[in-house]
Formats: structure tokens, C-alpha cells, sequence
């Protein structure tokens, strides 16, 4: 006779989806580009990142509106992008067949320095 600890169990495939499901979810990675210039926008006083999702559809033939920042018109110039895809883009994309395409864009603008004049 066996001793109850020492059977095993079977885990039945529904089980290991969950456990699956739950430990993709909890997971965080993703795949960032990152353009910069210099000042990068972490150094700055008062600059800040905004953050938009786009998705294109249909393999692309539906592309995301254009994304307008909203920079200081006297001085209209980001300071640095950064694009995301996170594992859930990846899935939905993957479950979609291509059709869903999402990724997080993220930008901040430069900030305004105004012009110095010379003695």
C-alpha cells in the first residue's frame, strides 16, 4: 500500500490553463523602442511623458490616426518617443490573425527655452 503522499495527482488540462492564463497575465515584459534626444525627457524640469494606444487593422491597410502632440507652439519639438508592445498586444494580435495590432506609444515634448540675446 501507498502512502497518500506519495500519490500523485492529475491535473487536469482546464488546471493548467488557469495556472497558464494567470502567470501570462501577471507577467510584464514588453518590447520598447526608444528615440531620444538630448535633453532626454526624465532630465527636465516639469516635462513629462503622454501616453496614447494605437491599433491598426487589417494587416496594416487601416493604420491609427496621426498622433498631434501637443508641444508648445513657440517651440514644437519632442523630446523623445517611445513605442511599447506589451505580451497581451502580442496575443491579441496572434489570436486575431494579424487583423488587431496594438502598441503604446509614448512621447514628451521639448521644453521651451527662449532665445538669448548677445551683449
Amino acid at each position: 500500500m501507498i502512502p497518500n503522499i506519495f500519490r500523485t495527482r492529475s491535473v487536469s488540462f482546464g488546471h493548467q490553463f488557469v495556472v497558464l492564463a494567470f502567470l501570462v497575465s501577471g507577467l510584464s515584459s514588453c518590447i520598447t523602442t526608444r528615440v531620444i534626444t538630448e535633453p532626454d525627457c526624465d532630465t527636465p524640469a516639469n516635462v513629462t511623458y503622454t501616453s496614447q494606444v494605437t491599433t491598426a487593422y487589417f494587416w496594416g491597410l487601416r493604420q491609427p490616426l496621426d498622433i498631434k502632440p501637443p508641444c508648445d507652439p513657440r517651440f514644437n519639438h519632442l523630446n523623445g518617443v517611445t513605442v511599447k508592445s506589451t505580451f497581451g498586444h502580442y496575443v491579441l494580435t496572434t489570436i486575431t490573425l494579424g487583423i488587431v495590432n496594438k502598441r503604446r506609444v509614448q512621447w514628451c515634448c521639448a521644453p521651451y527655452v527662449p532665445p538669448t540675446d548677445s551683449i
